[in-house]
């Protein structure tokens, strides 16, 4: 399946160049240029060995069709998003090729709107005609686009952050922390990260030069590396990002993994008496739902996808949203998921609470879970989800994203990746034996 394009409302994904070629993303960023007919995008890159090609060929395409074109160079694509939020009316859309949590051969061209959202399903259905149609608008030689360099005001970001946070609580903490960020294109932001809010930083893994040392999704799995350091140094807590700094999970001081599905729930206690409502995922664990509780916050649940989620919080008028994959949106601060912002969120509450993390986590209600990915073939997916409808058809499933069914004591999802060609199942009960006769019951039915 490595030639297969993984196509989705925001953008295009793939392996390169096997999928993802610069063919490919020229096209796809000619089809965004004709769809906006004029202004200016905004664009930047992580540090993937391919994203500088692919960004050349965007950068052409956009060139080609006559629109402007301000490149931030190598910089999160949470980053992106604020800076077209602050900047309202100054572009007409943005891209960015960035993978986030795909490993090394992967790449994709993410798109967002006006105001760093990323796209919806209408405005994406519209572009792929175009993309199909390869009915592209070309300039004259006379009338073409022009690219211009424009650095990331830092310095504005790390003052938003300061406005929804306590920055001098922080500092008074002094926190000693350990980041692993995969060698991703967070790297070179902890410094002045840290040095804001006084945080004594210990860096594993850095380099964006380097090939990520590890998968570049943060969870328990991965996290052995920050474990040790945050014990060898007795540290206050340790964090990973995935490449793109869109999602966070953290080891406490003790060097126990959390789960990223804790990620959320602990960004909402921080928000506790400044927000009503906050929108989630049918497929996230039910620890959010506790928080809220605790927060009194009402949560609301979509499908699975940062478009998805975040568009939601602007309909329902929500102040937060995220996803158990360790993803964090604040609208106020801005319209993307920011590790950034949660890291400062979870270090607000532990300066507010003058507690250790596994002081926060503890009265957290005992859940087991487990997460599996089964590779399957775009044209398998659908039938596959299709039988799994009629077989759980009697318990009254949950159609929200794919297929999820609620039993007493525990409760599972089945549902198509947006972003890999894999099915992932999500089990979460109060019983580690009920989770693994579900997962024997699920893998029988799915058939695979």
């Amino acid at each position: 399946m490595t030639d297969r394009l993984r196509i989705t409302v925001s953008g295009i994904r793939g392996i390169v160049p096997d999928a993802l070629d610069v063919g490919t993303a020229s096209r796809f960023a000619s089809a965004f240029t004709s769809y906006l007919e004029e202004g200016s995008l905004a664009i930047c890159r992580d540090n993937r060995s391919s994203s500088h090609m692919l960004q050349m060929a965007v950068v052409s395409a956009i060139i080609a069709g006559g629109l402007e074109c301000t490149d931030f160079g190598r910089i999160p694509v949470s980053f992106l998003q604020f800076h077209m939020s602050r900047q309202r009316n100054r572009f007409s859309g943005g891209i960015a090729v960035s993978a986030g949590h795909n490993p090394h051969p992967w790449n994709a061209v993410i798109l967002l709107n006006e105001s760093g959202y990323y796209l919806e399903s209408s405005e994406g259905s519209e572009l792929f005609n175009i993309y199909e149609a390869e009915s592209f608008q070309k300039a004259d030689w006379n009338q073409l686009g022009r690219l211009k360099r424009e650095k990331f005001p830092l310095e504005h970001y790390l003052q938003g952050i300061a406005e929804v946070v306590d920055k001098e609580r922080i500092r008074k903490a002094g926190f000693k922390v350990v980041a692993d960020p995969c060698n991703g294109i967070v790297s070179p932001f902890l410094k002045p990260l840290a040095e804001f809010f006084n945080l004594k930083l210990i860096a594993i893994n850095d380099n964006p030069e380097k090939p990520f040392p590890h998968p570049p999704e943060p969870n328990s799995e991965n996290s052995s590396q920050t474990e040790a350091v945050v014990k060898a140094v007795e540290a206050d807590l340790g964090f990973l990002f995935n490449t793109d700094g869109s999602r966070i999970s953290f080891v406490d001081e003790k060097g126990t993994a959390l789960s990223e599905e804790l990620t959320v729930p602990l960004c909402l206690l921080s928000l506790k008496g400044r927000i009503q409502k906050a929108v989630t995922t049918a497929a996230t664990s039910s620890w959010i739902d506790w928080a809220a509780q605790q927060a009194g916050i009402k949560i609301l649940r979509t499908k699975v996808g940062q478009s998805s989620v975040t568009h939601a919080m602007e309909i329902s008028e929500s102040e937060a949203g995220g996803e158990g994959s360790g993803s964090f949106a604040y609208a106020p601060f801005s319209p993307g998921y920011d590790a950034l912002l949660a890291l400062a969120l979870v270090l607000d509450l532990l300066a507010k609470q003058e507690k250790h993390l596994s002081q926060l986590t503890e009265p957290f209600p005992i859940l087991f879970q487990k997460k599996i990915k089964i590779p399957v073939s775009a044209d398998k997916t659908y039938r596959v989800m299709d039988r799994l409808e009629e077989v759980f058809a009697k318990d009254n499933p949950d159609y929200t994203d794919g297929v999820r069914i609620k039993r007493p004591g525990a409760w599972f999802i089945i549902r198509p990746s947006s972003t890999e060609f894999i099915l992932r199942i999500m089990i979460e009960g109060k019983n580690p034996d009920i989770i693994e006769d579900m997962e024997e019951e699920i893998l029988e039915r799915v058939g695979l």
